[in-house]
């Protein structure tokens, strides 16, 4: 009869089709979790690369400016020392 077809099939009435679906349901939800661990993962990984290339970017920011103050600290020293005994 075409209406039986339409109908769905009771999943309880056979317990290897119930197996069945069940293994593919977990299946799926299996493939999904991978997914979302991997993608979790990736962030993870860009995230800390992201923070690891800031901190070495302020570390090379504050070697530069230290280096420069001690620069212009060593050009003031002489100038500092011989101004007292200048007239």
């Amino acid at each position: 009869m075409p209406g039986e077809e339409s109908k769905p099939r009771s999943a309880g009435s056979n317990p290897d089709e119930l197996t069945q679906l069940l293994e593919l349901e977990l299946m799926r939800k299996r493939a999904a979790w991978q997914e979302t661990a991997a993608r979790n993962r990736r962030l993870k990984t860009a995230s800390i690369l992201f923070l690891f290339v800031i901190v070495m970017a302020a570390l090379v920011g504050f070697y530069l400016a230290f280096s420069r103050v001690n620069e212009q600290r060593s050009q003031q020293h002489p100038n500092a020392t011989a101004a007292p005994g200048a007239p």
